[in-house]
């Protein structure tokens, strides 16, 4: 992955208080693949980083860092649903 500019982009999660801005090319490459890993039925963190990670192969930097960091800005989104106790993610129900 060849990082082209500096650009920025702000993430968000529930009940974060300290803005944070991760590059835009590994978000937008981390998010797509989240959302390609995700189905309706719920999968713990773990197993989405695992995911994640044999989606991007080449991924310079942490793949659950990353993850974590894009996952709570697509939930804030309502792109996500995240699932409590345990914490399980998934794609929102369509309904």
């Amino acid at each position: 992955m060849a990082k082209t500019d500096n650009a920025r982009t702000p993430i968000r999660g529930a009940g974060w208080k300290k803005k944070s801005t991760i590059a835009t090319d590994k978000y937008e490459a981390v998010s797509e693949a989240i959302l390609a890993a995700l189905t309706a039925d719920p999968i713990r963190f773990a197993d989405l980083v695992e995911r994640v990670a044999k989606r991007l192969p080449d991924f310079e930097g942490s793949v659950g860092w990353y993850t974590i960091s894009c996952v709570r800005e697509l939930e804030m989104q309502g792109r996500v649903t995240r699932h409590t106790r345990p914490v399980l993610y998934s794609k929102p129900d369509p309904a």
